[in-house]
């Protein structure tokens, strides 16, 4: 109950969020701009009448001027009056005359700002409510029905790229038209001052970053939407050929008749965790072929441990995807949907520092959430009804065997394919080269199988879609779980006998041989970058580093204060009588007595300063971190975590592993902490001397991920005591 409170908390603070971003905002830049056009308004009329009253005044005064230059005019103004001789008021108020077109030409170059404003934030206004409105109807829509769904989401689809842009373009023209206004408006300003001017340069800096931002933000629209096209997935496996498998084949085609669904075009084979079936593009590896059509994917170890029966109703469950509605949703929609997910979090990521694209990230991102629950509706009615379309070619009950299997296979295949990924790079030959297939097999043999209860609650793995939890899908194909299925579904495999795999291969053994081979060449390759990536990260943090306490700005700072406490004490003791405080000796000594002490203190603490500058702060070397306020060094890999921080105060804060031992401080280190029940180590110090703390955390953040990867790297070369290890805990995946 509590959780469903937080819940609905923390989506009315998103929604509240949302509707701030996309309607308040542009409502505000409504505001300002209503408020911009009154006060260019008054401006404008101000400086026509000014410029008409100056004009007329002006000719007046050159009539007079040119008659009698030496005649003294008196001028009312807003003060006092003001007299003049002719020809120096003629002087005045040219310069006037000027400063007031000026003003008028500033005036005019305003008043289309403000529309700028006021157009912009409507514009951004109507892009935002389109787009809430166009969400909530296309949501509302998809829950009718899968064929709504599809129908809703293409047409969100077709409409979301052009109102995220309009509301992009309507909040740039906003807020550039706003700040170029206010900067305009400035040379109005009587006092224009320095702090004036450097408003003034705010202003328009804000308007070429807005501007700046709506150029990179349009054209990262354009860019980021064109992930719509669906990318290929990718996936390892052979394409198996009909000569290859001529009864697989037959296997395929026969149930695909039975349950009258398409055949796949392709069907491929490779080691990975679930079945699955795409009609999106599939680009395979370690060929690096692209594959097209309808596709049905099988992994290798699942079919050498599940029977005739079991495998028939799973491969009968995803070909009823190719059947229906489902063919259109898996062609039309679940590709695109994933595609448009994937720009929307690029452009998210994008958004960095271009203020003018967040209110349309927020608002794409509301739209593609507000699908989410039909989404997850009606896939999850996709997989009752293949999975009771599968349970028809065989029986419910080996549907749900089925189901428990490949749950429990799940964990002794990756335990596998774990431990060869890991594995030594002895092998020769072609012949030499394991049966990762065989492995699982004799694995689950020897060990049995892991507990299928926990399991029960964990979804098939796909590549795009997801599934209802193995409990439900179970009870909603009628079957119960009780001894009689679960002791079917943990039967071990019987040793030497044959699978119903080896019937559906020509070579079966020899296709689980090249899968894995492809698997550990995979491997090696993958070793050998990671291994190249270690080793220049250690190469980068080789040698010891000393860093010294930047202690001389505290040592001119307490200088500057025994100069201070000096300087006070002096002009008290010599200018008593000036300042008040007449032959008051006891007055006297006590201020001189004060003063000395803090002359004095200030002065001891910048020599121990100064004596502590030539000790090192911190030694980092590629093993350990040594510092002066420690009693013992820190180990980097005891070190799980650090930060930096350079606010009010430097700091160096390390959180140790668990069962790292934890230092003491030295007494004298008044700014170190040490927390042992929350295992944190906080170095203080006035800073490093001649490093920023950005820079310092990035040095740190060396030696700290050079001392893990050093661990890794001699890890690595232990391959007879890894694989020791692994024996030990093979049974437990």
């Amino acid at each position: 109950m509590a959780q469903t409170s937080r819940r609905q908390e923390t989506r009315k603070i998103a929604s509240l969020g949302l509707a701030a971003w996309v309607l308040l905002l542009p409502i505000a830049l409504v505001s300002l701009g209503i408020w911009q056009t009154q006060r260019a308004a008054e401006t404008l009329e101000h400086a026509r009448r000014s410029s008409a009253e100056l004009s007329t005044t002006l000719a007046q005064v050159k009539n007079i001027a040119a008659s009698d230059p030496t005649a003294i005019l008196t001028f009312q103004g807003a003060g006092e009056p003001t007299s003049l001789a002719a020809l120096v008021a003629v002087s005045q108020i040219e310069a006037a005359l000027s400063q007031a077109d000026e003003e008028l030409e500033i005036s005019q170059i305003r008043r289309p700002l403000v529309w700028g404003t006021i157009g912009g934030a409507v514009l951004a206004f109507f892009g935002g409510a389109l787009g809430l409105m166009a969400a909530g109807i296309s949501g509302i829509r998809a829950r009718v029905s899968q064929r709504q769904l599809i129908a809703s989401f293409q047409r969100l689809r077709s409409l979301l790229p052009f109102i995220l842009a309009t509301v992009v373009i309507g909040f740039s023209i906003g807020v550039i038209s706003a700040a170029l206004f206010e900067a305009v408006s400035m040379g109005l300003w009587a006092d224009f001052t320095t702090g004036s001017a450097k408003l003034f340069a705010v202003a328009v800096v804000l308007a070429v970053i807005a501007a700046y931002s709506a150029f990179t933000a349009l054209r990262g629209l354009k860019d980021v939407f064109a992930l719509f096209t669906p990318e290929p997935l990718v996936a390892a496996g052979r394409v198996i050929e009909e000569t290859e498998a001529p009864e697989l084949w037959r296997f395929v085609r026969s149930l695909a008749g039975r349950q009258h669904a398409l055949l796949p075009d392709t069907i491929i084979v490779g080691l990975g965790q679930g079945f699955f079936v795409t009609e999106s593009q599939l680009r395979l590896w370690p060929e690096d072929r692209l594959v097209t059509g309808r596709s049905l994917y099988l992994p290798a170890a699942y079919l050498d441990l599940l029977d005739q029966a079991e495998i028939a109703a799973i491969i009968g469950h995803e070909l009823a995807h190719f059947s229906g509605e489902d063919t259109t949703y898996s062609q039309q929609f679940t590709p695109i949907y994933a595609g448009l997910w994937r720009a929307l979090a690029a452009l998210g990521r994008a958004d960095g520092g271009r203020f003018v694209l967040y209110p349309a990230v927020k608002l794409g991102f509301h739209a593609m959430q507000r699908f989410d629950h039909a989404v997850a509706h009606w896939s999850r009615l996709r997989e009752f009804d293949a999975d009771r379309s599968g349970s028809l070619l065989a029986t419910p009950a080996d549907a749900a065997s089925a189901l428990i299997r490949t749950g429990i296979i799940a964990p002794a295949v990756a335990y596998v394919l774990q431990r060869a990924y890991a594995g030594p790079d002895d092998t020769g030959s072609d012949d030499a080269w394991p049966d990762l297939v065989a492995q699982t097999t004799e694995l689950v043999t020897t060990n049995g199988w892991s507990d299928p209860m926990p399991l029960l609650g964990d979804r098939q793995p796909h590549p795009t879609d997801s599934h209802p939890p193995t409990i439900q899908r179970i009870s909603a194909l009628g079957v119960e779980i009780g001894d009689d299925l679960l002791r079917r579904a943990m039967r071990q495999p019987e040793p030497g006998a044959r699978s119903f795999a080896d019937d559906l291969f020509s070579d079966w053994a020899g296709l689980c041989r090249l899968l894995s081979k492809d698997f550990i060449d995979d491997a090696r390759m993958m070793r050998d970058r990671r291994r190249e990536v270690l080793e220049k990260v250690v190469a980068g943090a080789s040698q010891e580093t000393v860093v010294y306490d930047n202690v001389k700005p505290m040592i001119w700072t307490m200088v500057i204060v025994a100069m201070i406490f000096a300087g006070f004490g002096l002009t008290v003791v010599f200018l008593s009588g000036q300042l008040g405080l007449g032959y008051d000796e006891f007055a006297q000594s006590l201020i001189a007595a004060i003063t000395a002490f803090g002359a004095v203190t200030s002065l001891l603490y910048a020599a121990f300063l100064y004596r502590s500058a030539a000790r090192p702060l911190m030694v980092l070397t590629p093993d350990a971190l040594l510092a002066s306020r420690l009693d013992k060094p820190v180990a980097w890999t005891d070190v799980a975590g650090y930060a930096v921080y350079a606010s009010s105060r430097f700091a160096l804060r390390l959180w140790l592993n668990q069962d790292a031992p934890v230092p003491k401080k030295h007494w004298r280190a008044i700014y170190s902490k040490i927390d042992r029940r929350q295992r944190i180590i906080t170095l203080g110090a006035l800073g490093i001397k001649g490093v920023k703390a950005a820079d310092f955390s990035a040095l740190v953040g060396r030696y700290h991920e050079a001392a893990y990867a050093r661990q890794e790297l001699a890890a690595a070369m232990l391959h007879p005591s890894r694989d020791a290890s692994a024996d030990e805990t093979a049974g437990k995946y």
